[in-house]
This record gives structure tokens, sequence and C-alpha cells, in this order.
């Protein structure tokens, strides 16, 4: 490598965007500390063996499996390879399809490191997690790509993909608006979940992969209710860093229901949609898939810091159409989810300062505020011309 490569950010940053999770994952094996990634290769042995794919098994692996049956095909062929390869190979598989996923979004390819800059801890912490969610935002964005593209074939497989595998992916189910084939993308998305629930019988049997529908959706609820465990208005799990466990656990309101963000959050985030007119404007486009991306994580209970790649991913995205020159309040914005979401993760904090911002979901409020500026945006701004200098218009 030589040192004109270092300076150049266009290439040192795809560098470290594999490097960094090559090195993370195999420091996790090295450790003897990839817990996550026993789980996974769980849901493939224990679908073979036909048991339960979300009891415990204190023996295998701590915590237990939240992820679909479809997902034991994935992770299927790392099952045959050795951890201390497969671990590593794992990471950068995801951290693979979140790149290719962010190559084919309308920027140029000069101004792409940008993207790559903004995503880079989060997609780090992820990878020392040894989780999948790069994947998963990667669907959501290639949901979007291929409707763009007006392949629908493509665009519901990816929808299914990540339904079937961690729910997130089901929200891009919202760009069926932007189709320009509106029945046949009805027709292939019921396709393909009649194929994606059938496939892992392939390895198991009808009668187990539909019991274990069942049990996913118990241990589902399970979880949920688990996730918004608060004590002396802190938070007892690691998870529901989200705009509601921000609430409860803040401003102390331990009791307060989902459904009282989730209702009014659901409505803000398809009200947008009655701007018929702007379903054709790649702005307008770009902005509705940055909103998905960071609503799934700050309407979750479910949200603990390995997934906030996927709102910090929806952030970047929402960054790069901004008007030129950036305003102010933009830059503000931008920088306090690297501050508080991004960095607060690392150890350029005290473990004890980091753990402030997860059992008070602080981690989440920047995120929040982008998801507010961006459906302020939606709703009211001019978006018939684009005055990014780094989006690429075709």
């Amino acid at each position: 490598m030589t040192f004109s490569v270092l300076k150049d950010k266009r290439k040192l940053l795809p560098i470290l965007w594999f490097l960094l999770p090559a090195i993370a994952g195999f420091m996790k094996w090295r450790l003897h500390s990839i817990n996550n990634y026993d789980i996974y290769k769980g849901v493939f042995t224990h679908l073979v063996q036909k048991v339960n794919l979300y009891e415990l098994y204190p023996k295998e692996y701590f915590d237990s499996n939240h992820y679909g049956p479809l997902f034991s095909l994935i992770i299927m062929p790392f099952t045959y390879i050795p951890d201390v390869i497969a671990t590593p190979l794992w990471v950068c598989f995801h951290a693979f399809v979140l790149y290719k996923a962010l190559a084919l979004l309308p920027i140029k390819p000069e101004f792409q490191w940008i993207l790559l800059a903004i995503c880079l801890v989060d997609l780090n912490t992820s990878s020392h997690n040894v989780q999948v969610n790069p994947s998963v935002v990667a669907l959501i964005i290639l949901s979007w790509y291929y409707v763009k593209k007006d392949q629908v074939i493509w665009a519901t497989l990816f929808v299914m993909l990540g339904a079937f595998v961690k729910l997130y992916g089901i929200v891009g189910l919202a760009f069926w608006v932007f189709s320009d084939s509106k029945l046949k993308y009805i027709g292939y998305a019921i396709m393909w979940a009649i194929i994606l629930f059938v496939l892992p019988m392939a390895i198991s049997s009808p009668e187990f992969v539909v019991q274990s529908y069942y049990d996913w959706y118990d241990s589902l609820v399970h979880k949920n209710i688990q996730n918004q465990g608060v004590e002396n208005g802190v938070g007892t799990s690691m998870q529901d860093v989200s705009l509601m466990g921000f609430v409860r656990r803040v401003g102390g309101f331990p009791n307060l229901s989902n459904l009282f963000f989730l209702v009014p959050g659901f409505i803000l985030q398809v009200l947008p949609l009655l701007r018929f007119k702007q379903y054709k404007n790649l702005l307008f486009q770009l902005r509705y898939l940055a909103s998905l991306s960071i609503f799934v994580v700050i309407f979750s209970s479910s949200s603990e810091s390995p997934t906030f790649i996927i709102a910090v991913a929806g952030v970047a995205i929402w960054f790069i159409p901004q008007a030129h020159p950036v305003e102010r309040w933009v830059w503000i914005l931008l920088f306090t989810v690297v501050a508080f979401t991004s960095l607060s993760a690392t150890d350029i904090l005290p473990a004890w300062l980091r753990m402030k911002f997860i059992v008070y979901s602080i981690k989440a409020l920047p995120c929040c505020l982008v998801w507010f500026a961006c459906i302020y945006q939606l709703f009211l701004s001019e978006t018939s011309e684009i005055k990014s200098l780094w989006i690429s218009q075709e």
C-alpha cells in the first residue's frame, strides 16, 4: 500500500470498509466471543435436527435466536468452514452486501466515499458484535433501487428476504407506491413470500417449519416485553435504544406503551406519500428511503447499539442530497449523529459513559432528530430540482 493510497480517501475508505470488519471478526474469534455467530449457526443445525429454534441452549450459547427459519439457509455455507475463517468471512460478507447497495445509489463515484465515511464506525460496531444488520439495511436499499429500475421481480425478492430474516426489511413494501408495475409487484411479492416460506423445508420438514414460524412470533412478543424493562429510570436491557426507550428511561414513564409512539410515528411516516406528484422525483424518493431506514430503528424496542448501522445508513442517505451549500443546521445534525450515536459506542468514551448512552437510550436521540428533519423536508420542501453537487441525475 503506497502513501498516495493512504492520502486518497476514495481508495482508503473502501480498504478500511473491509479490513476493519475482517480484523473485528478475527479478534472476536480469538477472544472466544462469538456468541451471536454461535446463535446463527444454531438456526441451521436446530432446523436440521428439528428442535425448537427459539429455545435457550446454554451449552451452545447464551440468549436465544430471534431470526426466521429462512436464515438457516443463509448461514448454512458458513457452518462448514472453521470458525477462525468463517467469522471474519461472515462479517466481511455483510460489509460487502452493504457496500454494493450503497454503490448503487445515484451518487457520483467520486463522492461515494462520503457515504462510507459516515457509516464506517457503525459498520465496525456491528462487525464487533458479529451482526447481520449491514445486510438488513442493504436489502431495504436494494428494494428501493430495483423499484426505481422497474425490476420488480428483484425488488420484491429483497423485500421478502429482509422480512423472512429479520422483519425490518418488510418496510421496503412502502416503495410499491413508486413502482410503475404495481400489479406485477403484488404478484411477485406473493410469489417470493411463498417460495421463501417453503424453502427451509428442503433441509427440514414442512410441519416443523410451519411450527417454527409460530414459535418465531411467540419469541418476538416475549422479546419485546423484555426489551422495555426499566428500573428506577434506568434500562434493564441493552435494547430498546429507541425513541420510546429514551422517553421511558429519561422522561420517567417506564410503563408508557409503544403504541403512543408507533401510531403517530407511522402516520408521520406515511403522510408524505400523499404528495403523489413527487413520486417520480429522485430527491423525494431518496429522502423517503432515508426516513424508512431510520424509522425501523428508532421505533423498534429491539434496537441495540449494533442495530444503528441501519439508521446511520439512513442518515447518510439523507445527508447526500442536501442542497449546496449545505446549511449549518444540517451539519450540526450530522455531527451530532457522529458524536452521540456512532462514536458513543467506541473506546473514545470510557466504558461507564458508553453504558449511560445505552441504558438511557441517548444513542437514539440524534437519529430521532434527523428523522423528524427528514419528515419535515418530505412534507414541505420543494423537491422539483436537485441542487446537490453529489447526486448523479440520470
